[in-house]
C-alpha cells in the first residue's frame, strides 16, 4: 500500500509540486514512470493486481487507497509506453475478471451511497433556504439536522472522487478490443449492464433533479462528467449483440425510454461527437430489435422447476455448480461473484475457493433436456396455430 502511496505523491508531476521535476526524471527529462522498462512492463498490472488487494485494509483506507492507485493507472494509460502492458492484462483472465468486478461492485456500492447522501444533502438545503420555517424549529432539532448536514457532506466528498475514477477507468478500458471483449463474458456483461443502467436513471430519470444540490464542484459531483463517461461506455459497445440483450433484460429500460433519453441528452448538450455520437445513437434501435428474442427466452423459462432456480437470485442457473461443504447447487456465476470479496460457502460459513467448486453435470443435462422439451412444446403450439 505504501508503494502505491508513493507513487502518487511522490512520481505523479502534478501530485508534488515541491518536488523538482529533474528529481522525478532521467537524464533526458522524461518522468522515471514512464521511461523506466522495468516500469513499463510491469507496473500497470501490478497496480491493477494492488487495486483488488486493497480490499480487505478497511472501508475507508480501502477508498483512498483505490482513488491513488486511479490516478496512477489513468496517467499510464495515457502514455503510449504503457498502452502495451494494459493489453497483455488480458493474458491473465482470472486475475483481470476479479479486477473488473471489483470495480463493478465498488462502483455500484459508492454511486448507491453517494446518491442516497446527494438527495439528503439537497433536502436539508432546501430547508434551510426557507428561512422563516429553519428559525423556527427548536434549536436541538437543527443542530441534528445540521450535524447530519456535515456528516453526509464529508462521506460524499470522500467517495465521489473514486466514484468518478472508476467511471473513467471503465471508460478509457474498453476502449481497447480485447479488454472489451472480456467484459462480454457471461459473468461480466450482466454486471456492466446494470451498472450503466443504475447510474444513467440516476443522471438521467425521473428524480435527477433531486441530486442538483448547491455548489456542486465543492463535492466533485459533475454530472455532465459522469453522463459522458457512462454514454461513452455504451457507445463502445452499441455493436455488440450480447450487450444489446442485457440491455434488453435490464429492468430499468423495459419500455426503453431509459437510452433513448440518454441519446437526447447527449445530443442536447453535445456530450458526445462524431462516431461516438453515431453509435449510442443506433443503441436503441439494437436494444428494440432484440427484445423479442428476451421475451421468447422469459417464456419458455416460465413454470421452471424450483431445483433449476439460483437459490440465491432465484433466476434460472446457465451453468450449475455443487458447493461441497453445504451440498447447495448455485448458478457458477452468482458464486464466482460471492468469492470475490468472501471466501465461504453462503449457506454455512464454511471455507469455499474457487477450485472447490463441482460442476452439476447432471442437473446440468436435466435442465437442458427440459428447455427442449420446452421448445419442442412451442413449436407445436405455434405449428396448431
Amino acid at each position: 500500500m505504501n508503494t502505491g502511496n508513493a507513487l502518487h505523491d511522490v512520481f505523479l508531476p502534478e501530485n508534488n509540486p515541491r518536488v523538482p521535476i529533474t528529481a522525478l526524471s532521467d537524464i533526458n527529462g522524461r518522468p522515471y514512470l514512464l521511461s523506466s522498462v522495468a516500469a513499463q512492463e510491469t507496473l500497470a498490472p501490478s497496480l491493477l493486481l494492488l487495486y483488488g488487494e486493497v480490499e480487505h485494509t478497511g472501508h475507508y483506507e480501502k477508498v483512498k487507497y483505490r482513488t491513488k492507485i486511479s490516478s496512477i493507472l489513468q496517467y499510464l494509460w495515457n502514455s503510449s509506453e504503457h498502452r502495451p502492458a494494459f493489453s497483455k492484462i488480458t493474458g491473465d483472465k482470472e486475475s483481470f475478471i476479479k479486477f473488473a468486478n471489483g470495480i463493478m461492485n465498488e462502483t455500484n456500492d459508492l454511486m448507491s451511497t453517494v446518491i442516497e447522501k446527494l438527495v439528503s444533502i439537497r433536502s436539508i438545503q432546501q430547508q434551510m433556504s426557507d428561512q422563516t420555517a429553519w428559525v423556527a424549529l427548536p434549536q436541538e432539532r437543527r443542530e441534528t439536522i445540521e450535524s447530519q448536514y456535515s456528516e453526509f457532506q464529508e462521506e460524499v466528498r470522500y467517495k465521489l472522487p473514486l466514484c468518478n475514477k472508476t467511471m473513467q477507468m471503465l471508460n478509457y478500458l474498453n476502449s481497447d478490443t480485447s479488454i472489451r471483449q472480456l467484459f462480454l463474458l457471461d459473468d461480466m456483461c450482466p454486471r456492466l449492464v446494470a451498472l450503466l443502467m443504475h447510474v444513467l436513471n440516476k443522471l438521467i430519470g425521473s428524480k435527477g433533479l433531486e441530486l442538483k444540490v448547491n455548489d456542486m464542484e465543492s463535492y466533485e459531483f459533475r454530472p455532465k462528467e459522469m453522463l459522458k463517461d457512462v454514454c461513452q461506455i455504451m457507445a463502445l459497445f452499441s455493436t455488440e449483440k450480447t450487450f444489446h440483450l442485457e440491455c434488453a433484460k435490464s429492468g430499468y429500460i423495459r419500455d426503453g425510454k431509459l437510452v433513448v433519453q440518454a441519446v437526447k441528452t447527449c445530443q442536447k448538450l453535445a456530450l458526445l461527437q462524431g462516431e461516438s455520437m453515431d453509435n449510442l445513437a443506433s443503441l436503441p434501435h439494437f436494444i428494440d430489435s432484440v427484445k423479442d428474442v428476451i421475451i421468447n427466452e422469459e417464456k419458455l423459462m416460465e413454470g421452471a422447476p424450483e431445483e433449476f432456480l439460483d437459490p440465491m437470485m432465484y433466476t434460472f442457473m446457465k451453468d450449475p455448480v455443487l458447493l461441497p461443504s453445504s451440498g447447495t447447487i448455485c448458478d457458477r456465476t452468482t458464486i464466482m461473484q460471492h468469492l470475490l470479496n468472501n471466501h465461504t460457502d453462503p449457506f454455512n460459513r464454511k471455507p469455499l475457493k474457487a477450485e472447490d467448486i463441482v460442476p452439476a453435470l447432471e442437473l446440468k443435462e436435466k435442465m437442458e433436456k427440459w428447455i427442449e422439451e420446452r421448445r419442442n412444446a412451442c413449436r407445436e403450439e405455434i405449428s396448431t396455430d
